[in-house]
């Protein structure tokens, strides 16, 4: 296998700016979420490693703090990135799941995906499903598809 998944640790998180950076440009969070995720959520940060340890993806995950969320247990997948040479080779998909074994005490996963983006067959292949479409998502002319993955109704497809 040419990269593994595992927890972040807090030396990963600089990389993983960094590939949030060339990925998304003036889209992508800023640095010090990423720290303030690895402080607040440890167990919702995974990284796809190379042989070398080498970050070649990110998946970053949160709960969810609103009403509909203490009856239904949600969670939100808030960003995930593989690297533009390591896509295409499964790392996107391992990480997704991966973090769908670690969200195991939640009943609806949620993320949201431009309608252009390509990940958007890969999320659908895994269980997610289009529950809503909003054009201004992050402003005028930046739309996204919301998705949700529903245990009652999906599983863990590999």
């Amino acid at each position: 296998m040419l990269y593994k998944i595992r927890k972040a640790e807090k030396s990963d998180l600089i990389a993983m700016y960094q590939l949030e950076r060339e990925l998304f440009g003036e889209h992508c969070y800023p640095d010090f979420l990423f720290r303030q995720a690895y402080d607040c959520w440890p167990s919702g940060l995974l990284v796809a490693v190379s042989k070398c340890e080498h970050v070649v993806g990110y998946v970053l995950a949160s709960p969810s703090f609103n009403i509909q969320a203490e009856t239904q247990r949600e969670a939100w997948i808030l960003g995930i990135a593989v690297d533009k040479q390591m896509q295409g080779q499964g790392v996107g998909k391992a990480l997704l799941n991966e973090m769908l074994v670690q969200l195991t005490d939640y009943n609806r996963i949620l993320l949201t995906v431009h309608p252009e983006n390509n990940a958007m067959k890969l999320y659908q292949a895994i269980g997610f499903v289009d529950i809503e479409q909003e054009d201004d998502y992050f402003g005028c002319g930046s739309p996204r598809i919301k998705m949700c993955f529903n245990r009652s109704i999906s599983f863990i497809r590999k």
